[in-house]
């Protein structure tokens, strides 16, 4: 994930490094176990498949999971429908 979309794509390319790009979801959970699993359990009841998903760090004793989905509107109306804190689809 980065901020600047147009200039990592630039640096990337100048630099002849291979890369792909997709949306994802950036979510925060609480930091404790069983949260990823819940997530994924509410993204299955709306037959959403997780692609790859990695931890970031967020603050407040939050943890923060990146998320890629099979679809990313749905991921988020279901989400949001669910109280699950996220913070939209990043690039």
């Amino acid at each position: 994930m980065v901020v600047d979309v147009a200039g990592a794509r630039a640096a990337l390319k100048k630099a002849k490094i291979r890369f792909s790009e997709e949306e994802v979801l950036n979510v925060e959970l609480d930091n404790k176990p069983g949260a990823f699993a819940e997530l994924a359990g509410k993204l299955s009841q709306h037959k959403i498949n997780i692609t790859h998903a990695y931890a970031t760090t967020a603050p407040f004793a939050r943890a923060g999971v990146v998320v890629a989905v099979s679809d990313i509107d749905k991921a988020l109306t279901a989400l949001k429908q669910k109280n699950i804190w996220d913070l939209g689809p990043s690039k």
